[in-house]
């Protein structure tokens, strides 16, 4: 049914939008050629699992034969959209640990029982072949559930208000507004003309008196009423009844309401984790938490997010995602030569943005225009607030170390707060640019695996940098042993972690 739906929609707006006999005729034999192909495909797609191996058959006048080892089977997820529930019809993705963006078998309409006892059927074949099936395990029987975390409705209404979604959403209701204004224009326009045809005139100064500045503001408060509303409701259909499970070593991420997902994160490939809080979330005692896996079914970048968390249970959390990692170490503050850098930084937008303003009317000629001089002068606001900006970011700037993850802190309208297992970290990389060399700072970059997946320490004491350097590479040459702090040769004993916590 569902792709039903998606086949006719195009072509249905299409032909209302469209006029005309071949134009209608023509759509019409494309939804039916679409039609048919997508019956054809569904029909032709087959799949078998017999314990070791998933085999999967598809294609209609091309054949395609894939066949998964159960051992090289990450995750089995199941996904309900709105028409799928309401047939008892279930998506199923099966991740594999080469997955990237895109599932390795993506089975879009089954019914509801046979993806439940497919993903049943993988589990027990996994843990037989490991040697970790339990007596459940061996009947067949889902194991037990144990909720870790729980988002409160109203926690996913305070994040829909408070996160990025609203800077999106008035251009949308913006555009909407404007496209209809301008129908309602047009119509206005005509009977406009109508009426001067038929001999009734009003003079043309008459209907120029300049904007109803009540009607502005009415419609601007409209606007920010639609965008609150329409982004809380994105929320609540999107992270509604968000809650996170731990079976067995895997971290199950359910949310949604009229759509729902589950998402599994392996704990085990957990490569990175991000506390994040913008300056409203800060101010309310809030914050987002942010995984990356490298594999599992966690979506386009291996990223599972918590809508909103208390301050207070971010350490409770991490301690569920970083087993062993009993929440954010205490970390270590950045020098003051750290500060001038980023006053630079903060700076050099500002000051290209008063050059720019000062020096473009003179270009372009608008020396004539009223609103010129006032904006002259206003841009000189800027120094001040991204001299406060800057401040802001150096008391920020931190980072820590302990005998399992290496920690990162910047930021200054957004704190954010990254922490990876040092077992993960692939390379190291440190740099210094001209005017760092002689602040004596180290701009330091851990990767870790996964696309775009680093731990970025900013403005680090060369030193400071030179001992994470060393203690970082170690971890990255044997990846497979944890090597306490006490054994670095750089660090001599010395913990990395020792000041400034938060």
């Amino acid at each position: 049914m569902a792709q039903l739906v998606q086949a006719l929609l195009v072509p249905a707006f299409a032909t209302f939008a469209a006029g005309g006999a071949i134009t209608i005729g023509f759509l019409f034999m494309f939804a039916v050629v679409g039609l048919v192909a997508r019956i054809l495909s569904w029909q032709r797609k087959v799949f078998s699992f017999d314990g070791e191996v998933l085999r999967v058959d598809s294609g209609v006048l091309s054949r395609s034969h894939r066949s998964l080892d159960v051992a090289r089977i990450q995750q089995v997820e199941l996904q309900r959209g709105p028409i799928q529930r309401l047939f008892g019809l279930t998506a199923l993705r099966i991740e594999t640990a080469g997955s990237a963006s895109e599932p390795e078998v993506d089975l879009r309409v089954l019914p509801e029982d046979d993806a439940l006892a497919l993903r049943a059927a993988v589990r027990v074949s996994k843990a037989r072949k490991t040697g970790k099936a339990t007596d459940a395990d061996l009947a067949g029987d889902e194991p037990e559930a144990r909720e870790v975390l729980r988002v409160p409705i109203k926690h996913v209404l305070l994040a829909s208000v408070t996160g990025a979604r609203l800077l999106v959403l008035p251009a949308v209701i913006g555009g909407a507004f404007q496209f209809i204004a301008q129908q309602v224009g047009n119509v206005i326009d005509q009977v406009a003309e109508q009426l001067i045809d038929a001999g009734i005139t009003t003079p043309r100064d008459e209907l120029l008196t300049g904007p109803d500045w009540t009607l502005v503001a009415g419609f601007a408060a409209l606007v920010a009423i639609l965008t609150v509303l329409a982004a809380m409701a994105v929320g609540v259909f999107r992270d509604g009844n968000f809650r996170i499970e731990r079976i067995d070593d895997d971290l199950h991420v359910k949310r949604g309401l009229i759509s729902t997902r589950e998402s599994v994160v392996p704990l085990r490939r957990v490569q990175l984790v991000e506390v994040q809080r913008n300056w409203l979330r800060r101010l309310l005692g809030y914050t987002t938490v942010r995984m990356r896996s490298a594999g599992g079914s966690t979506g386009g970048e291996g990223r599972v997010s918590v809508p909103l968390l208390r301050l207070e249970d971010v350490d409770r959390l991490l301690n569920e995602i970083l087993p062993h990692v009993p929440g954010v170490p205490e970390l270590r503050s950045h020098p003051p030569n750290a500060l001038r850098r980023a006053l630079f930084r903060w700076l050099r937008p500002a000051v290209t943005t008063i050059a720019l303003v000062w020096l473009l009317p003179e270009v372009i000629g608008f020396l004539d225009r009223p609103f010129v001089d006032p904006l002259r002068f206003a841009v000189f606001a800027l120094i001040p607030i991204n001299i406060l900006l800057a401040y802001v970011e150096y008391r920020h700037l931190a980072h820590g170390l302990t005998d399992r993850i290496v920690v990162s802190r910047r930021g200054a309208l957004s704190i954010t707060t990254t922490l990876a297992p040092v077992v993960k970290v692939q390379a190291v990389t440190s740099r210094q640019n001209f005017f760092q060399r002689r602040l004596e700072l180290t701009t330091l970059t851990a990767h870790v695996a996964g696309p775009g997946a680093v731990v970025e320490v900013m403005d680090a004491a060369a030193v400071d940098a030179a001992e994470l350097h060393g203690h970082l590479s170690a971890h990255a040459a044997s990846p497979t042993h944890v090597v306490p702090l006490s054994e670095d040769p750089v660090t001599d004993g010395r913990a990395i972690a020792t000041q400034g916590a938060g």
